[in-house]
């Protein structure tokens, strides 16, 4: 029974052969073979085609790239049905019997639904896809499970559309600035790898494909290099386009089938790139909730006129877009006015994400801001999404910022200029639609002139606000100390109350801790208390200094900071951890003046 085979994809001679069953029929790039291919994928002897017991059967030569038949690698000697399509490298053959010469030009297809494109003439419309390029299709959407990272996924689509339609270059442009912006393959093109702006007004005024060879319209100037092109909406869930596919080619046109084929791809890949969008999006989400936890003490408390007076800064300063540097001592309640910031803020819809930079290791805090890829360092056994990715359309607070290392300084200053960061391992810019709200205790003035802090990245936190210490509103802690013990006693499922006695203490007191201290020495007292009165000799103050009175001499903050410092290690006998907690400070900000105080070894 005579056949033939027809070349429909890819370059060689003939185009198309017929075949003898009294002869083998080969094809490789040598110029002996029945049908020669200029492929760079092919082998000189590839494949050959021969009539066995009444039957037509391909074998593969024992070649590296192997030889396809409908999708799939022979592994054996392989029986040929009329329709089949044989792919060897970048190039399709198809076997026709000639018995079937009224089904000759159009073998049986198989039809695949294309996905939902709202708002174009046909949704869900049909196309048909023949067995090569649905083994094609079903291999990317395979492999396609497996990337997590748009450029991945992208670079998989564009190198199959490559592959499948023998395209010159492929391409991709993102509409989404927060998104993989542009990728063009292959890396080191010919042609010029401009992609045609013309083209993509087209796609985002009409939201269908173009192809340039059925419309006949004139070639864009920037593509006058090519002989055919077609560029193709990637659908959103909102029905405008989040991107577009560019492939151009060169020596001769696509085929419909082609075009149709890419038609099915980019609808698959605008859906994938929107489930990859909404996986990060939830990622981020989860660790923004393991991140932040706010204890449930987040109002701020008082009326003095200090506290009016931050709370209509507060209202004054939240609506604007502007970075913001919380300034105060330890204990101030700097969080909190971060956390009002943010909810009088146009982005209370979006993530508050509270990192604590002195908290997080210096080797760690690079990847912990900006994210790092999977296999960026050893350990890395997942994409993590940093600091700045999670806040995306929010607010980043920034705790002690003062304490970043002049490598994250310079990046931070970065993002702060409208400019990306690079993920640690990562290949491309991200950007993050953030509001930095900054805070620290130091004295970020003398940081800048010591060289400790870059001056640029100071005056970049342009909008300063400054919260008052605990000693200058002590008119507020009997309020703030009803607030406590009412948080309290449902904890300990047991109502106190205080003394006037206590209470008077407590304002006179100097508060080095400030509320956060004030909060701790309540809550010690009360579970060091056996009854439901707390009096001035339960408060765990020792002899401490006093508040301040008019006519005495101002005392030193620093010697004041560094005397609460030693009796909190005089109390808990050198430990450090209880010695934090009972002046309402982290362990790592306690060591940290252990060291500026050169205390480390006082009190055990």
């Amino acid at each position: 029974m005579h056949a033939r085979l027809s070349i429909e994809a890819g370059e060689g001679t003939p185009t198309l052969c017929n075949l003898s069953p009294d002869r083998v029929a080969t094809l490789g790039r040598n110029r002996s073979n029945s049908v020669i291919l200029q492929d760079k994928h092919a082998s000189r002897w590839h494949a050959e085609v021969v009539y066995e017991e009444g039957r037509w059967v391909i074998r593969d030569s024992g070649t590296l790239n192997g030889t396809h038949r409908n999708g799939e690698r022979l592994q054996r000697p392989t029986p040929l049905m009329h329709g089949d399509a044989i792919r060897i490298g970048d190039t399709v053959l198809r076997f026709l019997l000639e018995g079937e010469a009224d089904v000759a030009a159009n073998p049986t297809p198989v039809e695949v639904e294309l996905p939902a494109e709202p708002d174009t003439e046909e949704p869900g419309g049909k196309t048909v896809l023949l067995p090569d390029e649905l083994g094609a299709l079903c291999a990317f959407m395979k492999a396609s499970l497996r990337d997590t990272a748009p450029q991945a996924l992208v670079g998989r689509a564009l190198t199959t559309l490559l592959n499948q339609t023998q395209a010159t270059t492929a391409g991709y442009l993102g509409f989404d600035p927060d998104d993989l912006p542009r990728l063009v393959l292959p890396h080191k093109a010919q042609l010029d790898v401009h992609l045609s702006r013309q083209l993509t007004q087209r796609i985002l005024q009409h939201n269908r494909t173009v192809w340039l060879g059925a419309e006949g319209d004139d070639t864009p100037e920037s593509l006058m290099s090519v002989k055919d092109a077609v560029c193709l909406p990637l659908p959103g869930r909102d029905g405008r386009p989040v991107g577009a596919l560019h492939v151009y080619k060169t020596g001769r046109g696509f085929s419909a089938r082609d075009v149709s084929f890419c038609e099915v791809l980019a609808g698959f890949l605008g859906n994938c790139l929107q489930v990859l969008r909404a996986r990060r999006q939830l990622e981020a989400e989860n660790c923004r909730l393991r991140v932040h936890h706010s204890g449930g003490d987040d109002a701020i408390l008082g009326d003095s006129p200090a506290m009016a007076k931050l709370r209509e800064t507060i209202a004054r300063v939240a609506p604007g877009p502007g970075n913001v540097l919380v300034v105060g001592e330890s204990g101030v309640g700097k969080e909190l006015v971060a956390l009002g910031l943010h909810r009088e803020s146009p982005r209370r819809d979006g993530p508050l994400v509270i990192v604590n930079c002195a908290a997080i290791s210096p080797t760690l805090l690079e990847s912990e801001l900006f994210g790092h890829v999977k296999g960026a360092f050893s350990g890395a056994d997942r994409t993590h999404p940093g600091f700045f990715e999670q806040a995306d359309e929010g607010t980043l607070f920034l705790d002690e910022i003062g304490e970043l290392s002049p490598e994250c300084q310079a990046k931070l200053l970065r993002v702060l200029e409208g400019k990306g960061f690079r993920p640690v391992g990562g290949t491309a810019d991200v950007r993050s639609d953030v509001r930095i709200v900054a805070a620290t205790n130091r004295d970020l003035e003398r940081e800048v002139e010591e060289g400790r802090f870059r001056e640029d990245l100071f005056y970049r936190l342009r909008i300063p606000i400054r919260v008052p210490p605990l000693r200058d509103h002590a008119e507020d802690i009997p309020a703030l100390v009803e607030h406590f013990l009412g948080r309290l006693s449902v904890e300990y499922r047991r109502p106190v109350k205080l003394t006037e006695a206590s209470l008077r203490r407590l304002q006179e007191y100097s508060w080095p801790g400030n509320v956060r201290q004030l909060r701790s020495v309540l809550e010690n007292a009360l579970a060091m208390s056996a009854g439901d009165t707390i009096d001035a000799d339960d408060l765990p103050l020792g002899p401490g200094r006093r508040k301040q009175t008019e006519g005495q001499p101002k005392l030193n903050l620093e010697e004041l900071e560094a005397d609460a410092i030693r009796q909190a290690l005089r109390q808990t006998e050198g430990n450090k951890a209880q010695a934090a907690r009972l002046l309402g400070i982290h362990r790592d900000t306690l060591m940290q003046k252990l060291r500026k105080y050169g205390i480390e070894k006082e009190g055990g």
